[in-house]
């Protein structure tokens, strides 16, 4: 079984392509992985070619990262839990276009078409007409809700108002109050919200428009339960 230690090393993204909306289940993948690993397991998902794909994380439709150097590790750029992982290949033909001038093809139609992105996959047995593309799934599912159980037992030894020590990957060590506990909208799992001692946050305690709790701006962010630990943490300026 995965400590939780190892659990918190893993990076859940939504993978899209230019022929498909964001993935409705996010994928799971280790922060220490190279970038040309990354791409050699989103070929064989994608159904793109990993020497020509390009990669690039976007937090909902702003631009956040390109991954552009094929020996970094992933968790060396600026991504996020729910953010999007879109897969480009300048050289993959549109093979999944349905529509021209208008017209809309029938499922039979398009079914009876030999070059498809559907026929691609199947023939090549990529994506989901590939058994070890589903196996993967299955585990990738199973280890998700193996984490947000890991989650869930962290947070229900936390509690509102408890004075804490925020340890995030390639960030400096901050320290902060425990303001929320709980589940989020838009993103999957359980999230601690804290209010930071000094203006290293993201927000005031609202995502999009919905409040958690109330801080100043720059203050509060959501962060990953095992990022957190509770415990005799005063503010570092009453202790000069």
């Amino acid at each position: 079984m995965e400590s939780i230690k190892e659990l918190s090393n893993m990076l859940e993204v939504y993978v899209c392509t230019s022929l498909s909306e964001p993935e409705i289940n996010p994928r799971r993948y280790r922060r220490g992985m190279t970038v040309s690993e990354l791409k050699n397991k989103l070929e064989m998902v994608t159904g793109r070619s990993a020497n020509s794909m390009n990669l690039s994380a976007y937090d909902k439709d702003k631009f956040v990262a390109k991954l552009d150097d094929d020996d970094s590790q992933i968790g060396s750029y600026s991504i996020e839990n729910g953010m999007q992982l879109l897969v480009e290949d300048p050289t993959f033909q549109n093979l999944d276009q349905d529509s021209i001038d208008g017209y809309k093809m029938t499922e039979e139609e398009y079914d009876a078409k030999q070059e498809t992105l559907k026929s691609f996959l199947k023939n090549n047995k990529l994506g989901k007409y590939n058994p070890e593309y589903i196996q993967q799934r299955k585990q990738e599912a199973l280890e998700k809700e193996k984490l947000e159980n890991a989650e869930k037992q962290l947070i229900d030894n936390m509690k509102i108002g408890q004075r804490c020590c925020i340890k995030l990957p390639n960030k400096p060590i901050q320290r902060g109050t425990v303001m929320y506990l709980g589940q989020i909208e838009e993103k999957s799992g359980y999230w601690v919200g804290v209010k930071y001692d000094e203006p290293y946050g993201k927000h005031d305690g609202s995502i999009n428009g919905k409040r958690y709790f109330e801080t100043l701006p720059k203050y509060a962010s959501f962060v990953t339960p095992s990022a957190v630990e509770v415990g005799d943490f005063p503010v570092i300026d009453d202790e000069l």
